[in-house]
């Protein structure tokens, strides 16, 4: 997706947008709601299947993850990380604390301490220097893999029925 001058409306690509339509959006809350709150709920299945673990360790896990390529995902993807299977160079990796995992999850920081060390212990992350790495490629993992495409049908199934009811709109 691109910038676009207008923060309400979204770029794909240089020929479609997207944009909520508030107006419908507050007419139908409800069924908008409904949309919205079921793909979060399928998503997070989709992902506690991929990982075989709980609520709390996959909000880990995932957090952990998302933090050690936090830099990379900053940044314009000049490099083609985005479509990438290479193994990330290890000084691109940023280890994350358990502090920030607790301060970005929510959860009190002894529930993060002891979740994350079974998480270590069952092989999910890893203890580096200066705190937590995921231990393996996630997106490589073919639970995984199939995870993430579940996520997209998903995605895919809620946009077009909040396109259908007026609530998003294309430009």
């Amino acid at each position: 997706m691109l910038a676009s001058p207008d923060p309400k409306w979204v770029a794909l690509g240089d020929r479609a947008m997207l944009a909520v339509n508030s107006e419908a959006a507050d007419a139908k809350l409800r069924l908008s709601g409904f949309l919205v709150a079921n793909q979060f709920l399928a998503t997070s299945a989709a992902l506690r299947r991929a990982f075989g673990l709980g609520h709390e360790d996959v909000l880990i896990v995932l957090t952990v993850a998302l933090g050690n390529v936090q830099r990379m995902l900053r940044t314009p993807d000049a490099e083609g990380l985005a479509v990438s299977t290479a193994l990330v160079e290890q000084e691109r990796i940023i280890p994350v604390s358990r502090r920030a995992v607790a301060r970005a999850t929510g959860l009190p920081r002894e529930t993060v301490r002891r979740r994350t060390n079974a998480l270590v212990e069952s092989g999910h992350l890893l203890e580096w220097e200066g705190g937590l790495r995921t231990a393996r490629r996630l997106v490589l993992s073919p639970p995984i893999r199939g995870a993430i495409h579940e996520m997209l049908e998903l995605t895919a199934g809620t946009a077009r029925a909040l396109l259908r009811e007026g609530v998003i709109a294309a430009g």
